[in-house]
């Protein structure tokens, strides 16, 4: 498997992450090798690109873990504490914060040791998938042993480069870039979030008022079209293309319907409008039904034995 190193470091957001790279290590290696200096800000500053200056998306879903500070501090230093298995501590981290998946965890351990740890996520995992070297994980792997052998074939890959691992993670940008401009996940991506559009449009206009053996609610749509595909984009970049509820990676295209994205309304009463949406894989739409939302994420904690 092979990159063009000197076309995708030329690309100026590509250079602009690879560039900053020791700023930012400088920033937040220290904290989370030694979580106890960890404060609020400083977490938030490591969710928000404008900081970390590499990976978009993580502060929708992360900040809500910064409102236990001792609970947070306590599970970095689990995953940080190199005394134990790799997989076994991404597993105890990962249980202890919620709302926080392989994709904050991941780069956590990648700033506090940039030469032992990659970076899983909503970018890497396809593209790796894509390339045809996406491992294979024993039947009932946890996430934490899943990560320990993507982690293996990521330090591999980074040697046989030439390159260290956050430089790699920046390469995935270039190589999803790449398949951007070829059409390959723009044109698929275009058709999903177009269709979410229309249905969500279709579903307003029938709903309203609409009596037939039962009332059915009144579901507003209170965006433009255009606006509702923007914010739709805007929702999936922050996930990186990922189950808001599952952060399982959705599929625009291919055999697994299942996996298709779905557009959901987080308050079942509520309306069609900003704040009130996530894009969710359709098999999760079609389990949450009118659940509350927070109770059918600790369903599904509850599920996956969180």
């Amino acid at each position: 498997m092979t990159f063009d190193l000197k076309n995708a470091l030329s690309l100026p957001d590509i250079h602009h992450s690879v560039g900053r790279r020791d700023e930012v290590l400088k920033r937040f290696g220290p904290r989370f090798r030694d979580p106890s200096i960890l404060t609020a800000q400083d977490y938030h500053d490591f969710l928000s690109i404008k900081h970390n200056h590499h990976w978009s998306g993580l502060e929708r879903l992360g900040r809500r873990a910064a409102n236990d500070m001792d609970n947070l501090r306590a599970a970095v230093s689990i995953l940080v504490d190199e005394a134990a298995p790799l997989s076994k501590r991404f597993d105890r981290a990962l249980s202890m914060v919620h709302g926080v998946g392989a994709a904050t965890l991941s780069p956590m351990l990648l700033l506090a040791y940039p030469d032992r740890y990659g970076v899983w996520n909503g970018t890497s995992e396809p593209e790796m998938r894509d390339r045809g070297i996406w491992p294979t994980f024993p039947i009932g792997s946890s996430a934490g042993t899943k990560y320990e052998i993507i982690n293996s074939v990521l330090i591999d890959l980074a040697e046989k480069l030439g390159v260290d691992l956050w430089t790699l993670d920046a390469l995935w940008w270039a190589s999803k870039l790449e398949r951007q401009d070829n059409g390959e996940i723009k044109n698929a991506r275009f058709k999903a979030v177009w269709s979410m559009a229309n249905e969500a449009e279709q579903t307003a206009k029938q709903s309203y008022g609409q009596i037939v053996q039962r009332t059915v609610k009144n579901k507003d749509l209170r965006l433009s079209k255009e606006a509702l595909i923007a914010h739709l984009n805007e929702l999936l970049d922050e996930t990186s293309n990922r189950c808001a509820i599952t952060s399982l990676i959705l599929q625009f295209e291919g055999s697994d319907e299942h996996l298709r994205p779905s557009l959901d309304r987080i308050d079942s009463n509520g309306h069609y409008e900003a704040g009130n949406l996530q894009v969710v894989a359709r098999f999760i739409n079609f389990w949450k039904r009118d659940t509350e939302d927070t109770e059918f994420r600790r369903l599904i904690a509850v599920v996956r034995g969180e």
